[in-house]
């Protein structure tokens, strides 16, 4: 078996470049623009990761408020409830989010999910997932 790949970044193959200019024997004036240009590379790649790294860590927190509501409708409910019910019960979710949360809280053994076959009438029969809080 072969060795997996190692990524090679954009900060990677700048400081190449860096070492590169330096060994390159150019005369001052050239080696000091490209070093100056290089650098700023750099600093743009790290700042883009800070803003990045920020980025993730607000909405992680936004995420996590959501999460905390879902547990709460859940706590309240008297019955299991489908994506679509606590849709209906949290401000500014959508299917997506809610699942997304359910699965992660599911994960976590904080609530417990079971797949019925539901039969509407003039319709097919459909499995539909309902949820609890344990």
């Amino acid at each position: 078996m072969s060795e997996p790949a190692v990524k090679i970044t954009k900060k990677d193959n700048f400081n190449t470049l860096y070492d590169l200019v330096s060994n390159a024997g150019l005369d001052t004036e050239t080696e000091t623009r490209l070093h100056d240009f290089i650098d700023h590379e750099i600093d743009l790649i790290n700042q883009r990761a800070e803003k990045s790294k920020n980025y993730q860590a607000a909405h992680k927190a936004d995420g996590d408020a959501m999460t905390d509501t879902i547990m709460e409708v859940l706590r309240d409910a008297d019955v299991p409830m489908t994506v679509a019910d606590i849709v209906g019960k949290v401000i500014d979710s959508t299917p997506q989010k809610v699942v997304y949360r359910l699965g992660k809280l599911f994960k976590d053994n904080s609530i417990t999910k079971e797949t019925k076959s539901v039969k509407v009438e003039g319709s097919p029969a459909r499995k539909v997932t309902f949820y609890s809080a344990i």
